[in-house]
C-alpha cells in the first residue's frame, strides 16, 4: 500500500480507484459486502468485442478518408495556379508532414492514461493539462522547423523562382502546425475516451473547411499560395476550437478544470516518454519511404510514377488497420489496467491479447477484401490515378507485392497500438529502427539491381520484420508482466 501511495503521488494521471485515486461516487460500482472489492465487469463475447471495436473504428476511418481527400483537393487547387507554386508547396509539405507526424505520434502517449480513467475527472484533468503543455512544446519546435523551409530551400539549391514563390506560406503553415498540435491533443483524448464519433466530427469539419476555403482564397480571391496557408491556418483554428469544446462536453471533464496552468514537467514527461517513441517511429517510417522514392527516381520516370501510384494505393488500403488499431487502444488499455490491479494474476493479460485478436479479426478481412477488389478492378482503379498505360501496366503487374506490403503493415499496426495501450512503446521504436534502417541501407543497391519490383519485395520483407518485432514484443509483455 505504501508503494501504491508513492506511485499515485508521483503522477496524478495514474490515479485509479484500485491504486488509491479518487473518483466521484457515481463512477464507482457497488462494492461486494464480503470482499470490499468492486465486482468485475462481465466479459463480453468475442463477437460483441469485435462489434464494439468496429463501432469505434468506423468513424475514425471515415475521418481519415476525408482528410486524405482534403489533401488531394489542396494539391489539385495549387497545381492549377502554376508549377512554381506547386513546387513551393511540395517543399513546405516535405517538412510539414514529418513534423506533424512526430507531434501526432507523441501526443498519442496520453491515450492509455485517458483510457484507464474514462470516468474519473480527478485523473483526467491532469492528463489534459500535461497534454496541453506537451502540445505547446512540440508545436513550437515543429513550427520552427516548418518556418525554416526558405532557408532549407536555399541550402539545397532550390531554384530562385521557387524560393521567391514561398511568400508567407511557411510562416502560416508553422502557425497551423502549432494550432493542429492543440487540436491533436483534444482529438487523441477523445479517441482514448472512446468518443470516436466526436473525433470524426472534427475531421469532417476540417475537411469541409479546407475544401471550401482553399479554392475560395486561392482561386476566387487570387491569393495563390498565401491563400492556401491562410485557409489551412483558419481550418486548424476552427477544428482546434471544436475539438476542445467536444472534449469538455459529454465527458468526465465537463465539470472539471484542468487545474493550475503551471506545468507539471514530471507529468508532461510521463506522457512524452510513452508518445515520443511513437512519434520517432513515424519519422523513421516516412523518412525511409522518402528515401525509397529517391531510389526509384534514379531508375526512370515510369518507375517513379508507378511507385507513387502504389504508395497512394497502400495508403488508402492501410487506413482500416490504422483506424482499428486506434479504436482498440481503449479496450486494451482498460484490460491492462484490470490485469495490473491488486489481486489479479498475469493471466489477466489474456483479455488484452483477446482485444488484440478482435482488432486483427476486424482489420485483416477488410484489407484483404480491399486488395481483392483492387486486383479484380486493377485497370480502372489505376486508370483513375494515371492515364499512362506503361505506368498502369507496371502497377498492375506489382499488385501481388502491394498486397503483401499492406497486409503485413496491417498485421504489425494493431500490436503496435497494443504496445501503446500497455504504455511500453520502446519496442516499437527499436523494431522500426532495425527493420527500416536495413531497408534504407538496401534501397539504392536493390533498386539498381532489380528495379521497382525488387525494391517493393524488400519493402515487404521489412514489414514482415515489423510483424515479428511488434507481435513478439506485445506477446512478451502481456505474458511476463506481473
Amino acid at each position: 500500500m505504501a508503494d501504491d501511495a508513492r506511485n499515485t503521488a508521483q503522477h496524478p494521471a495514474d490515479h485509479t480507484p484500485e491504486s488509491g485515486g479518487t473518483s466521484p461516487p457515481s463512477a464507482d460500482p457497488p462494492r461486494d459486502a464480503t470482499t470490499n472489492e468492486h465486482p468485475r465487469e462481465p466479459r463480453p463475447s468475442f463477437s460483441r468485442l469485435v462489434g464494439a471495436i468496429a463501432g469505434k473504428a468506423l468513424p475514425l476511418y471515415l475521418s481519415m478518408v476525408a482528410t486524405v481527400f482534403g489533401t488531394l483537393v489542396t494539391a489539385g487547387v495549387l497545381g492549377h495556379t502554376g508549377t512554381t507554386v506547386l513546387a513551393a508547396y511540395s517543399l513546405t509539405i516535405a517538412l510539414y508532414n514529418p513534423a506533424s507526424m512526430v507531434v501526432q505520434g507523441a501526443l498519442r502517449g496520453s491515450m492509455p492514461f485517458v483510457a484507464r480513467n474514462t470516468e474519473d475527472p480527478a485523473a483526467l484533468a491532469p492528463v489534459l493539462r500535461d497534454s496541453l503543455w506537451l502540445s505547446l512544446c512540440l508545436g513550437l519546435v515543429g513550427g520552427s522547423v516548418v518556418a525554416s523551409v526558405p532557408l532549407v530551400a536555399r541550402l539545397i539549391g532550390a531554384p530562385a523562382e521557387t524560393v521567391a514563390a514561398f511568400g508567407p506560406f511557411p510562416q502560416l503553415m508553422a502557425l497551423a502546425l502549432l494550432a493542429n498540435a492543440f487540436q491533436s491533443c483534444a482529438t487523441v483524448l477523445l479517441i482514448g475516451l472512446g468518443r470516436s464519433k466526436q473525433a470524426m466530427a472534427v475531421g469532417l469539419v476540417g475537411t469541409a473547411s479546407s475544401v471550401v476555403l482553399i479554392p475560395t482564397l486561392v482561386l476566387a480571391l487570387g491569393l495563390d499560395i498565401a491563400g492556401a496557408g491562410l485557409a489551412m491556418l483558419l481550418t486548424a483554428l476552427t477544428t482546434t476550437a471544436l475539438a476542445h469544446v467536444l472534449l469538455r462536453r459529454g465527458t468526465a471533464l465537463t465539470t472539471r478544470s484542468p487545474g493550475a496552468w503551471r506545468p507539471d514537467w514530471s507529468g508532461v514527461w510521463r506522457i512524452a516518454r510513452v508518445g515520443l517513441p511513437m512519434g520517432s517511429t513515424m519519422l523513421i517510417k516516412f523518412g525511409v519511404l522518402g528515401l525509397l522514392a529517391m531510389a526509384v527516381a534514379r531508375i526512370g520516370t515510369t518507375e517513379a510514377a508507378a511507385h507513387q501510384v502504389m504508395v497512394t494505393l497502400v495508403t488508402f488500403v492501410f487506413l482500416p488497420a490504422t483506424a482499428v488499431g486506434q479504436a482498440a487502444v481503449p479496450f486494451m488499455a482498460r484490460a491492462a489496467r484490470a490485469a495490473e490491479s491488486p489481486g489479479e494474476s498475469a493471466s489477466g493479460f489474456g483479455e488484452v491479447r483477446r482485444a488484440l485478436v478482435a482488432g486483427l479479426t476486424l482489420a485483416l478481412p477488410v484489407i484483404a477484401l480491399s486488395m481483392l477488389l483492387l486486383w479484380v478492378a486493377a485497370g480502372p482503379t489505376v486508370g483513375v490515378l494515371t492515364p499512362d498505360r506503361a505506368v498502369s501496366a507496371l502497377v498492375i503487374g506489382l499488385v501481388p507485392v502491394v498486397f503483401v506490403v499492406v497486409l503485413a503493415d496491417g498485421v504489425q499496426a494493431v500490436p503496435g497500438m497494443g504496445l501503446l495501450a500497455l504504455r511500453r512503446t520502446a519496442p516499437t521504436l527499436y523494431t522500426f529502427a532495425v527493420c527500416f534502417g536495413l531497408l534504407a541501407l538496401a534501397a539504392f543497391p536493390v533498386a539498381s539491381a532489380g528495379g521497382l519490383a525488387w525494391l517493393w519485395w524488400t519493402y515487404a520483407l521489412a514489414n514482415l520484420g515489423l510483424v515479428v518485432g511488434q507481435g513478439g514484443g506485445f506477446l512478451r509483455l502481456t505474458r511476463d508482466r506481473n
